[in-house]
């Protein structure tokens, strides 16, 4: 068994006849092959966060698969599903998952709310810029649902999210948010 430092578990030297009954084995207690998931769903990376970590000012590992599930459904639905997009979500501005250089950076910020960012890149090269605070959980799909339809209209051919954000100005991007829900709602304004 490998571990990786991104968090998989990597099976080798596994006999042919015995790769059956080991995916039988997983499958009963609930993990999946890593072919099971989107190329987004890959490369999600949680810190521990609340309860393990004392530092931890809202949810992260507890919390990976419902927002990533919501990351996933707004994706899908501008056809931008299966674009190799990096989110990386902690409890605290500690950073521990390195939200700060990915796609898409999450950040625990009080108990259900988060810090979002935009514009980081896939290689973990360049820093992301904060551009919602306190978005409730519930929301963090919603959020980005409309930065994900103006990506599927306005991407060039392989460019990546972050770099998207880059091109067009992270501003922009953040900006069709803000126009979908209106000034009413509490954290539909950009973090100057």
């Amino acid at each position: 068994v490998i571990l990786t430092p991104t968090g998989e578990m990597i099976l080798a030297e596994i006999k042919p006849e015995n790769k059956a009954g080991i995916e039988a084995l997983m499958k009963k207690y609930n993990i999946f092959p890593a072919e099971d998931f989107t190329a987004m769903e890959t490369h999600f990376f949680t810190c521990v966060a609340l309860p393990t970590c004392a530092k931890a000012l809202a949810e992260s590992e507890r919390v990976q698969f419902p927002i990533m599930r919501d990351v996933q459904e707004a994706m899908n639905k501008h056809g931008v599903g299966k674009e190799k997009i990096t989110v990386r979500v902690t409890g605290c501005p500690n950073g521990c998952a390195r939200p700060y250089v990915g796609d898409i950076g999450i950040v625990g910020r009080m108990p259900g709310h988060y810090l979002i960012f935009i514009g980081g890149d896939f290689e973990g090269t360049r820093l992301n810029t904060r551009v919602f605070e306190k978005v409730p959980q519930a929301d963090i799909g919603k959020a980005l649902e409309p930065m994900f339809k103006y990506y599927a209209e306005s991407k060039n051919d392989k460019e990546g999210f972050g770099d998207f954000c880059q091109r067009v100005g992270v501003a922009e991007v953040a900006g069709k948010t803000v126009a979908a829900f209106g000034a009413n709602n509490p954290w539909a304004a950009i973090v100057e």
